[in-house]
């Protein structure tokens, strides 16, 4: 049985079924502003204001979502991306997200942060605060492991049953340190800033809810079945606090969504030359952004159905890894609504340097209609 759905089932014990309610609340867009998974890389190169603006507008104005989850490691690029998606009529989480570091350096940076966010809710702008994200994989000092593939190792389930007790002795000892550390976290936060605070949670994470304003899971689908994938969130609604789905997401090629948040393993690596990709089982995956398409619109039709409050797809664009029509594809292995076009491509010199894929036109369809239902609500 699946990770997910085992620690589901321990969820059940404490928290109740939620029913279906009105169309989502926060019809939203994850658009990331530069992450360092690895010390080497930023996600986001290059920063621009201009191509954030026309970026804010398509997400409002075209797929029609009404909130942005803001995410990147620089304050200073978070907070001038807040500062346009609130001129372009979009609420804002603001997820402040330092990787690969410890307990220390989290809270401190952590506290800088919500220093930001507290001057800009200041001024009038509405935003949430996202105290972290999927800490035990992306940080320090909870999971073994110095690196992020070497703590989402200690995370997968042994496959002999009898072994499977003792592994989540380990996920709820491990949880205890992971709430001791976001404790300091929203307790350094919360003394900067005075608005909501969540927290983006993996599905293995057994977080204390207690801490937060708003309950947040990254959410995406495997080989789960319709029902266990709608009972899995709903295992989350416990008592007055609202639930938020702050990823759901698939890759571009055959085969991803069964795969799900793991889409993107299947790139393994590159060639000495950088010209060629280096995937799972040695065979190149084939680009499907129907896949992609499908798999967002069936995810948010059975979320819909849940009393959750929101949804954020994962992710509006992610420039690191580049659309080629011919040769080494790296965008099929992402998850973006767009593909954008590398620097050797004259493309990628226009504004806006991307183009839409299929589920970018899906996804707009689908918040419109979400729109038009909650209008009908009122």
């Amino acid at each position: 049985m699946k990770l997910k759905l085992l620690l589901g089932i321990l969820m059940s014990l404490v928290c109740a079924f939620g029913q279906a309610e009105n169309a989502f609340k926060f019809r939203g867009v994850v658009y990331d502003v530069g992450l360092r998974f690895t010390p080497e890389s930023c996600s986001v190169d290059t920063f621009s204001v201009g191509l954030v603006k026309y970026d804010m507008s398509v997400i409002s104005n075209i797929l029609r979502a009404n909130t942005v989850r803001i995410e990147g490691e620089e304050i200073s690029r978070l907070v001038a991306a807040a500062r346009v998606a609130h001129a372009a009529g979009l609420e804002i989480y603001f997820n402040p997200w330092k990787m690969n570091v410890g307990e220390q350096e989290v809270v401190a940076y952590m506290t800088e942060a919500a220093k930001a966010a507290e001057e800009l809710r200041q001024e009038g702008i509405k935003l949430v605060f996202v105290a972290g994200c999927e800490y035990t994989a992306f940080n320090n000092g909870v999971l073994p492991g110095s690196s992020i593939n070497e703590r989402l190792a200690s995370l997968m389930p042994p496959s002999d049953a009898k072994e499977l007790p003792a592994f989540y002795q380990m996920l709820q000892e491990r949880s205890k340190t992971l709430n001791r550390i976001l404790s300091r976290v929203c307790q350094a936060v919360r003394s900067q800033f005075h608005g909501p605070v969540t927290y983006a949670s993996g599905t293995w994470e057994m977080v204390d809810w207690s801490l937060f304003d708003i309950i947040g899971v990254d959410y995406y689908r495997d080989v789960q079945t319709d029902e266990e994938y709608v009972n899995g969130i709903r295992r989350y609604s416990c008592g007055d606090k609202p639930v938020v789905v702050m990823e759901v997401g698939c890759c571009a090629y055959k085969g991803a969504a069964k795969r799900g948040g793991a889409g993107s393993s299947i790139l393994q690596g590159t060639t000495p030359d950088g010209k060629s990709g280096i995937y799972e089982g040695g065979v190149t995956p084939v680009r499907s952004e129907k896949e992609q398409a499908d798999y967002i619109q069936t995810q948010i039709e059975l979320l819909d159905k849940t009393d959750i409050k929101g949804v954020f797809v994962y992710v509006f664009s992610f420039p690191i890894m580049p659309y080629r029509s011919t040769g080494f594809d790296q965008d099929m292995t992402a998850y973006s609504l767009v593909k954008t076009y590398p620097a050797d491509n004259g493309r990628s010199r226009l504004m806006p340097p991307w183009e839409p894929k299929e589920a970018f036109y899906r996804l707009a369809e689908i918040y419109r209609e979400l729109e038009l239902q909650e209008l009908a609500d009122r």
